[in-house]
């Protein structure tokens, strides 16, 4: 018995061992990691696997690098040439090294903020690498936005190949800075330069990203005065003048296509509304504003959705409603009724690679919360509903247009009119 309660003592002597090993290894790996981010701030995110992988490209930058995400990729190295050109050119205007000194510190204070505002802690890129870098990202912005909206032309040493490609760049969430860094540089500059008064820097960058802005909103919407980087901004104005909509767990989808719902009776509108979001369904009749769709809206609109993704999955408005699209269109045809009703405006060739592209937006865009499933409810109700099957059948066979309707009244006229002759007939003989 005694051997036995040795060597149980013994076993549990090194079980504790390892146990305390274990232990202070796990305390040692926390001490060294890295402090946690402060999440409130973050921002400007690395785009999850998940998406990414459906279309890498759409977040990618294909010409400039803005920011530390793509920092040092060597396929857009070509571009830290035309920077340094830039920033030679706005030297000349005013800037003197003193000056420069000036804008250096404004980064230089508020480097452990904008830092915050990154999904990455980007610890390898030392504090005089970031400074540089934010000061030649954030000169080449204000330039290229204020030589485009003056001369339309962008920075003398830029291709005029080049501005289109940069424009789409600037939209990325991955390729951002801080929104408020960028306007600290642009008032400082006016300020040396003397240029005042002068135009705020949030109405330029909205007149710049053209059918997306909505400048008279730049003064008095507090959404987008906060708009945090370009990508939210855009976001921003897209939501601007939405109706304010009730977010519920309760995921109701719609289930039907536009062409079932008009087998239905269900009636397509374009609502006038400047909003797109802004979708009424109501005694049948569905309103939607016009959506413009050209070649550059899917990358643009997957930004969007990952910010949302990433920032704002509780206040998800372009996710819901680029899912509330999916569920509307399955195929051309259904694309073509909205077309022919004015609801979408295209201009990527055919009807299919319209509905393709809506349907793979949604590609593992994850359920968080919806706002339209009031308006699914709503409309699945009056797919379900057989009498409005019928009324749906008669107008659209019997009544579809003036001529068919018209025709169709005269064959039930002769047709009383000839039972009301017969039933005479018979009468008179008896």
């Amino acid at each position: 018995m005694n051997i036995e309660f040795e060597g149980a003592r013994a076993s549990n002597g090194e079980d504790y061992d390892m146990t305390r090993n274990i232990v202070t290894r796990l305390n040692s790996m926390v001490d060294s990691s890295t402090p946690q981010m402060d999440l409130s701030e973050c921002c400007i995110y690395k785009v999850p696997n998940l998406l990414r992988n459906v279309k890498p490209e759409a977040y990618t930058p294909q010409l400039i690098s803005i920011g530390p995400l793509h920092h040092g990729d060597a396929k857009l190295e070509i571009m830290k040439r035309e920077k340094l050109i830039c920033f030679r050119e706005f030297k000349k205007n005013r800037m003197s090294d003193e000056r420069i000194m000036d804008l250096v510190n404004i980064i230089r204070n508020k480097e452990k903020c904008i830092r915050q505002y990154y999904s990455k802690n980007f610890n390898e890129i030392g504090s005089r690498d970031f400074i540089e870098m934010m000061l030649l990202d954030a000169v080449f912005i204000i330039e290229f936005i204020k030589e485009s909206n003056d001369v339309g032309a962008g920075p003398k040493n830029l291709e005029p190949w080049m501005m289109s490609d940069i424009k789409e760049d600037l939209k990325l969430l991955e390729n951002q800075l801080p929104f408020f860094i960028i306007e600290e540089i642009y008032d400082e500059v006016n300020r040396a330069r003397q240029e005042l008064p002068s135009v705020p820097f949030l109405r330029l960058a909205t007149v710049h990203f053209g059918k997306y802005a909505f400048p008279e909103v730049v003064n008095t919407d507090p959404k987008v005065d906060g708009s945090r980087h370009f990508t939210d901004l855009l976001r921003n104005l897209m939501l601007d003048g939405v109706i304010v909509r009730r977010f519920s767990f309760e995921t109701i989808k719609l289930k039907y296509s536009a062409v079932m719902l008009r087998k239905a009776g269900v009636r397509f509108r374009v609502a006038k509304d400047k909003c797109m979001l802004n979708i009424r369904f109501e005694k049948g009749v569905l309103e939607i504003p016009r959506l413009e769709i050209d070649y550059s809206s899917e990358r643009f609109v997957r930004n969007i959705m990952a910010l949302e993704q990433c920032y704002k999955p509780f206040e998800a408005y372009i996710c819901n409603y680029i899912k509330f699209l999916d569920n509307l269109i399955n195929s051309a045809e259904d694309v073509d009724l909205l077309v022919g009703k004015g609801i979408i405006l295209h201009w990527l060739g055919d009807d299919a690679a319209l509905s393709n592209m809506i349907n793979k937006l949604n590609e593992n865009i994850g359920e968080t919360s919806t706002c339209y499933d009031d308006i699914c409810c709503k409309m699945n109700d009056h797919y379900e509903d057989h009498w409005n099957h019928m009324k749906a059948n008669l107008r659209l066979v019997y009544f579809p247009n003036i001529w068919r309707g018209t025709g169709t009244v005269a064959a039930a006229i002769l047709l009383l009119l000839t039972l009301i002759q017969t039933i005479t007939s018979v009468k008179s003989v008896f």
